[in-house]
């Protein structure tokens, strides 16, 4: 997987991803959950080019990008939200599932 900057900030009610997506289309993001892991998938938008022009360096536009973050256990994914920013600057917000300190049960 390709190596993109991130920040993860958690607190004791939700988790925050921002991800920066320099020249990305909000339609070509795609966001999975498997086994306490998101992956981010997402495709650069390629400027158009002369066809004269042969390339020296590519490194912006090589490939499809994709990223994998480990997520806490507690994490309530059906009711997680994310946005694309007119920046490109991807939020992702999951909040956690509420665990009480006690509980008291009754016994029938």
């Amino acid at each position: 997987m390709t190596k993109i900057p991130y920040d993860v900030y958690e607190s004791p009610h939700e988790v925050v991803i921002i991800l920066p997506l320099w020249w990305v289309k909000k339609e070509t993001i795609s966001l999975t959950i498997r086994h306490e892991t998101i992956f981010i998938k997402w495709q650069r938008i390629i400027p158009p080019i002369r066809k004269d022009f042969t390339p020296i360096q590519r490194m912006c536009f090589r490939w499809d990008i994709d990223i994998a973050i480990d997520l806490p256990p507690e994490s309530n994914y059906k009711n997680m939200t994310s946005n694309l920013s007119k920046e490109n600057i991807l939020t992702i917000i999951i909040p956690k599932n509420t665990i009480p300190d006690n509980i008291k049960v009754t016994i029938e």
